[in-house]
């Protein structure tokens, strides 16, 4: 499984998601997580307060993918408890938020959840794609 983290703590993000198994492809700006960003890509992790607005970045990778089902997860990572926050994050098509700092435990939890819930809503042409990625989650953080 690859991810693609963009404009975060990168060497900790990169770290963690190693240490969970994961491809991890990184990005120093918004701009090159834009050019980047391909189907090969299962997550996105983004930081919400810094460069290019978290919510305009997350729009222009939803642009980039044609259907829902192809394009990767978006996760927003931020320091802001408040809920408006979360709100906005859903609101502009990011699948999920982790709250920093992140941890191996909460990187567990949201990949786990959006991958399972992936499954749910994908159509039957993806669905061998989706549970091949999502079997492959379950042995890498041992999900019961």
């Amino acid at each position: 499984m690859v991810k693609l983290v963009c404009r975060v703590s990168r060497t900790v993000t990169k770290g963690l998601l190693m240490h969970l198994g994961c491809d991890v492809t990184t990005a120093s700006s918004s701009e090159e997580c834009l050019r980047v960003v391909s189907l090969d890509h299962e997550v996105v992790f983004m930081d919400v307060c810094t460069g290019l607005d978290g919510s305009e970045l997350a729009a222009r990778i939803l642009e980039k993918f044609a259907k829902h089902q192809d394009r990767p997860l978006i996760v927003a990572l931020t320091g802001n408890t408040k809920r408006v926050t979360k709100e906005n994050c859903m609101r502009v098509g990011m699948d999920g938020l982790i709250l920093k700092p992140v941890s191996v435990e909460k990187m567990r939890g949201v990949l786990s959840e959006l991958l399972e819930r992936r499954v749910l809503f994908e159509t039957s042409e993806s669905e061998s794609r989706v549970l091949k990625v999502l079997n492959s989650v379950r042995c890498q953080f041992d999900v019961k």
